[in-house]
């Protein structure tokens, strides 16, 4: 049964590197064989007809950035639903889950109308601050890890005169580095990954991300299939590196603060 799922989830992988390695017309008459020229003559379409380092440079920029600011907010909120007591906490704590139920699509002409509000239009900016808010699951996975954390620990540092930054910096941080990856990793390949508010939030092409980039490659009358597999190629490289590197982490962050005590 692993094996049957591993082939349903490396068969799309391998046909849409092998798709990229094929001439536009063969994919098109025959997508699902392997006939036709075989080169890498998509992937210098790129370069010359396209624009995939800025690209590709648009994505790097917003992905660093927004996903920064997602982890310093997760963190950061994390830590307080888990170490405070105050007026309303879990009814704010329910209203950050309820927002893992919105999709991202329903909420794009109101952060279109804030934006314009403050002047941000067709910036980096509208999409950073709009990916800033994705924080519900990073919050709920640092709160549900700060929680599993002994509080004899905090209470330790407490005795000893550690002022309440100290304690998170020195004691609850560095605890925090695998659910830190885990939120890292996800909240990265959704930023990445996404289309919609990239195509409505720019105009410019030149600030176009990788997604938005496939769609230069359709035109009214053509599809450019195997160009466009070559881009995609590129938008997934990136990701999943970052995830084998990370894998032993990623996993161990899942597990880490599912089981409190």
């Amino acid at each position: 049964m692993l094996s049957l799922l591993a082939v349903t989830i490396l068969y799309p992988v391998l046909w849409m590197f092998s798709t990229s390695l094929r001439d536009n017309g063969s994919v098109l008459m025959h997508p699902f064989d392997f006939s036709g020229t075989w080169g890498f003559d998509n992937y210098t379409k790129l370069f010359w007809e396209g624009d995939i380092l800025t690209w590709l440079g648009s994505s790097i920029f917003v992905n660093i950035t927004s996903v920064a600011l997602i982890a310093v907010l997760s963190v950061l909120a994390g830590y307080g639903f888990s170490a405070y007591t105050f007026p309303g906490k879990n009814i704010l704590f329910v209203l950050l889950i309820i927002g893992l139920t919105i999709p991202p699509q329903a909420l794009v002409v109101a952060g279109f109308r804030w934006i314009t509000l403050w002047g941000v239009e067709n910036t980096y900016w509208s999409l950073i601050f709009t990916y800033g808010g994705w924080t519900s699951f990073g919050i709920l996975m640092m709160r549900n890890f700060f929680d599993s954390v002994p509080k004899e620990l905090r209470e330790a540092a407490i005795m000893d005169g550690a002022s309440q930054f100290r304690i998170f910096r020195q004691v609850y941080l560095p605890l925090a580095a695998s659910p830190m990856t885990t939120v890292l990793i996800f909240t990265a390949v959704w930023v990445w990954n996404d289309f919609i508010y990239p195509i409505v939030y720019l105009q410019s092409e030149e600030m176009y991300t990788i997604p938005i980039g496939v769609l230069q490659f359709t035109g009214r009358t053509t599809v450019q299939l195997a160009t466009q597999m070559a881009v995609l190629t590129f938008a997934t490289a990136l990701p999943l590196a970052m995830y084998l590197i990370f894998r032993k982490q990623f996993m161990r962050g899942l597990l880490e603060g599912a089981v409190k005590g």
